[in-house]
């Protein structure tokens, strides 16, 4: 039987740290939270909230002029008090660094 080869990225994520705000329109809540890194359809974000895979998720960078929809992949425990999630973004706007104008 042949071996299935590992799936891989479809782009590299870049270990940058900044802040984005997370809304989660199924429960109204927003969160201040650290990325761990980005790309440009993605990103691993450390969260004090337990997230469901496929739960829909707006993010915005708070450096920059990003805004996306997005779903979350998964979510890990990351430690004690908080958690790790890997979000997909459809059709981001903006960018990650640039201020607007």
């Amino acid at each position: 039987m042949p071996k299935t080869p590992p799936l891989s990225r479809r782009e590299v994520r870049f270990p940058v740290k900044m802040f984005v705000n997370l809304y989660s329109p199924d429960h109204p809540t927003y969160e201040l939270a650290p990325t761990i890194d980005i790309s440009c359809h993605g990103a691993r974000v450390v969260t004090k909230k337990l997230w469901e895979p496929n739960q829909p998720v707006s993010v915005r960078s708070i450096r920059g002029n990003l805004y996306s929809h997005a779903r979350v992949v998964y979510c890990r425990p990351y430690t004690h008090f908080s958690f790790v999630i890997g979000i997909e973004m459809y059709y981001p706007s903006g960018d990650w660094t640039k201020p607007c104008r």
